[in-house]
């Protein structure tokens, strides 16, 4: 049975107290070199540091994002699967915004970041239709070069 412990910092003896469950932000660390101690768990309480740690880890998957948009919007041989794969993707950042870090997330954060998805779903979307009409007006032109002959 895995035991839990609250390492104190504010004590000048940096007191450790067993406890058994905590409400907070809960992640597994990544093993590093060197001679560290084990941790197969760790759960964060204080606000703050929650939100920043959730910010960092977001504003990552955020500018992954950003830079698939823009290879699509910047694009001028792109074709609507490849607008669809970037889509699909902000819809996955934003429901693991929602599920995972909402209720740990300050309403603030949040509404922001919801901001910045819409927005790039937005620009997506322009290029949707800026690849449609591309299409219908190149069917046009074929059409009118086939009267023609």
């Amino acid at each position: 049975m895995a035991n839990s412990y609250l390492i104190n910092k504010k004590h000048h003896d940096d007191s450790v107290v067993k406890i058994r469950e905590l409400d907070g932000y809960k992640f597994k660390p990544k093993p590093g070199n060197g001679n560290y101690i084990r941790v197969n768990e760790v759960t964060i309480v204080d606000r703050v540091m929650i939100d920043k740690i959730l910010s960092m880890k977001f504003d990552k998957s955020f500018r992954q994002l950003v830079t698939m948009a823009m290879t699509i919007i910047n694009d001028d041989d792109a074709d609507n699967d490849s607008v669809e794969i970037v889509l699909n993707e902000a819809e996955l950042v934003r429901q693991v915004l929602l599920n995972r870090y909402q209720k740990f997330l300050s309403y603030e954060k949040e509404q922001l970041f919801l901001k910045k998805l819409r927005l790039i779903e937005n620009e997506l979307r322009l290029k949707q239709v800026q690849i449609k009409q591309k299409a219908m007006y190149l069917e046009e032109q074929e059409k009118r070069r086939g009267r023609s002959r």
